[in-house]
């Protein structure tokens, strides 16, 4: 059965977050949040004109399932970004930890 790509890409963008998270609290680089902000709102607005767009003109409750699919994946897009920061601040004190 394949995966949806929806959630492929959900997937790349976690483990994209995590490795960027990662190597920018260790090299201590905070201009990451503003990269993976930008690449999360995309996200968000890709994926919401994606389905309006396959909706189109329909009933009210395709709106409802649209606005539903929208706070879903803004749900994912701002744990994300929270799960970031904590492991971007994790590395960044690690690092200064061991550096002395």
């Amino acid at each position: 059965m394949r995966n949806h790509p929806v959630r492929d890409s959900e997937r790349l963008l976690f483990a994209l977050n995590i490795l960027g998270s990662l190597g920018a609290g260790w090299t201590g680089m905070p201009m990451w949040f503003a990269i993976s902000g930008s690449v999360f709102v995309a996200y968000l607005i890709l994926e919401d004109r994606a389905l309006r767009r396959r909706i189109g003109s329909r009933a009210w409750p395709s709106e409802g399932f649209a606005r539903f699919t929208f706070n879903t994946n803004l749900n994912f897009a701002l744990s994300q970004m929270l799960l970031g920061t904590v492991l971007f601040a994790l590395v960044a004190m690690t690092r200064a930890t061991l550096a002395g």
